[in-house]
């Protein structure tokens, strides 16, 4: 049988080619990856549960197919008058996240500055942590009475973590499967990202322009991690507002950069992170 004059070149190519496969393949395997080729996950939140959510930030994800975490306050006028709505977009694969019943947070800041539109009933400054969690376990009940759901993730109102200046995250680990906290940049690693009930920090939209909101995801893409973005007020409805051009602009540039970043709701990102780091047997 005559030999191929190609087969020498074929066998050698072969050959290079599962030498450098091999070693791609074992680095790999310690190697923290989000689906697919991502960079970086990108989830967006939206808190306070307003009708701007259901009739402005909801219709922009799903006009590119993308899924939002919606942080619903039991005490939302919106959830009270449109209800079926709400369990509708839940229904569509929106997460609803619980945001506290009454919304109560610190008004005495620790910088000086007083936030003094926090009622003096809810200034979670004179809250105990049993009062809290009450109410925080009120409001999971509510938001199951919505969307049949037990697994649940948990916005902290304002970002704080102490009830009477004590915290009461410790306490949260049972009711929810990962906590959305306070300010901060995206995390430099994944291995800085506990698992047990995953905290993540979160990243105000508010008074950023569309740049500025790029640049976020960005450095997270750089960093190979992740970020957690908050709104309120989309187009209006909130005394802290995007204006939706913005929102939508944002939206779009995720969208079109599907390769890099993965968009998804806020509990289904951080279980892919347990899930990773029980894969590296980082925990």
């Amino acid at each position: 049988m005559r030999k191929s004059k190609f087969a020498p070149l074929v066998l050698c190519l072969a050959f290079l080619g599962m030498a450098s496969f091999r070693p791609v393949q074992a680095a790999d395997e310690g190697v923290f990856h989000w689906p697919g080729s991502a960079r970086a996950a990108v989830c967006i939140t939206y808190d306070d549960a307003i009708d701007q959510h259901l009739d402005n930030a909801a219709p922009d994800l799903e006009s590119v197919g993308l899924r939002g975490t919606f942080y619903v306050q039991g005490s939302s006028s919106s959830l009270a008058a449109r209800i079926e709505d709400w369990r509708a977009l839940a229904a569509r694969g929106h997460e609803l996240g619980n945001h506290s019943l009454f919304h109560p947070c610190i008004r005495q800041r620790a910088d000086g500055t007083e936030y003094d539109w926090v009622l003096p009933e809810y200034d979670m400054g004179l809250y105990s942590v049993r009062q809290m969690i009450a109410e925080i376990r009120v409001c999971n009940t509510l938001l199951t009475a919505v969307d049949g759901r037990t697994r649940r993730t948990y916005g902290a109102p304002c970002g704080d973590c102490e009830a009477g200046g004590i915290s009461y995250i410790d306490s949260l680990p049972k009711l929810f499967t990962a906590l959305r906290i306070g300010g901060g940049k995206a995390p430099e690693n994944m291995r800085s990202v506990e698992l047990g009930c995953v905290t993540v920090p979160v990243q105000s939209a508010t008074g950023k322009n569309l740049q500025q909101l790029i640049q976020i995801v960005e450095d997270a893409a750089a960093k190979g991690t992740i970020a957690v973005l908050c709104f309120h007020g989309v187009g209006g409805g909130h005394a802290t507002n995007t204006p939706r051009e913005v929102h939508r602009g944002l939206i779009e540039y995720l969208n079109a950069h599907r390769d890099r970043f993965w968009t998804d709701t806020f509990i289904n990102v951080t279980d892919h992170i347990r899930a990773e780091r029980k894969r590296l047997g980082w925990d």
